[in-house]
């Protein structure tokens, strides 16, 4: 026996359902709209810090700005290498130190992402940031036997841990630089979770997270520097994700005009040139911090690849013949 498909029936069900999704979005924009918007502003973590959240509850929108600031105070006590009191800095001076379990599950993450990367992410690239002059501001000439030397101090794999002890190799500093403003955005989303915000933008040096639209209920709109000018180059939409640039703008020294950004090559030991700039899309912070920095090393054919073997969307702009190109994985 067949079976007749009433089609009467099927439209009506599928009027229904539109009329309860149409329902379900004006009331989610009329409970945005009845939300107020909180910023909470600061400089840590080595950067300028924006959370934009909204909520009804100013009580709890106010423990929410506590907790953020807690959040951010600590993890710039613990991560910041500029800060001589610093957990990184007493690790870095001593070669060993105790440390807490957050911080040791990012040093794992940052592990996974060296071996994903094929050690291209490294956070033990301290020596050569320092060797280079990114942290005094004083470039140093290229130096090929000092180099040389420098990277045998440079391998994620000969960090070590021993229940709560992280030690590294003698000679060895570490620099969290690439992977700790993603990471202090995810712990803020984890903050802004606990109380139910659906609707938030946070900014950490550059480092995006948004949670679910904004509040028109539309995505958000970020923009994208330009990375030989002024303004932006383009505009994306995101909503419940991350996102990360990295620019050969941001850190850089000129010499003989030849540019030196601060990223910088574990395998070589020299910066990387063959970026203009780099975006990464990512459910965490962390991870699209971590692989934008990685993909700048790895240029824009090799990148390009690498972002599509793992079907992650990035956006990388580069010079050709003096002329900027645009690649973007789908």
């Amino acid at each position: 026996m067949h079976k007749i498909c009433n089609v009467h029936t099927l439209h009506n069900h599928s009027t229904q359902l539109l009329k309860l999704c149409l329902v379900m979005l004006c009331q989610l924009y009329v409970n945005c709209q009845h939300n107020t918007e909180y910023i909470y502003r600061t400089f840590l973590v080595g950067a300028n810090c924006e959370v934009k959240y909204y909520l009804k509850d100013s009580i709890s929108a106010q423990e929410v700005q506590k907790e953020i600031d807690r959040e951010l105070v600590r993890l710039d006590s613990l991560l910041n290498r500029f800060s001589n009191a610093s957990l990184v800095s007493e690790l870095n001076r001593a070669g060993r130190a105790s440390v807490p379990d957050d911080i040791r599950s990012l040093i794992r993450l940052s592990d996974s992402l060296s071996l994903l990367t094929d050690g291209l992410f490294d956070i033990t690239t301290a020596p050569l940031i320092e060797f280079w002059g990114f942290y005094d501001h004083e470039f140093s000439n290229p130096d090929t036997v000092k180099i040389q030397e420098i990277l045998e101090f440079i391998d994620h794999r000969k960090i070590r841990i021993h229940h709560d002890t992280v030690i590294l190799a003698p000679g060895m500093k570490i620099d969290f630089g690439g992977i700790a403003q993603g990471y202090a955005a995810d712990r803020v989303v984890d903050i802004l979770k606990k109380y139910d915000v659906i609707s938030a933008l946070i900014n950490i040096g550059g480092e995006i997270v948004a949670i679910g639209n904004s509040p028109e209920a539309r995505p958000w709109r970020i923009g994208i520097k330009n990375p030989r000018g002024d303004g932006l180059i383009e505009t994306v939409e995101i909503e419940t994700c991350a996102l990360s640039t990295s620019g050969d703008y941001e850190k850089f020294f000129v010499v003989g005009n030849k540019k030196y950004p601060h990223i910088i090559n574990p395998k070589t030991g020299f910066p990387a040139r063959d970026f203009a700039s780099v975006t990464i899309f990512h459910e965490r912070a962390a991870v699209a911090d971590a692989i934008a920095t990685a993909v700048c090393i790895m240029g824009p054919e090799k990148g390009m690849k690498f972002l599509d073997s793992l079907d992650i969307r990035g956006i990388i702009y580069y010079e050709e013949d003096g002329i900027l190109q645009r690649s973007e994985t789908p």
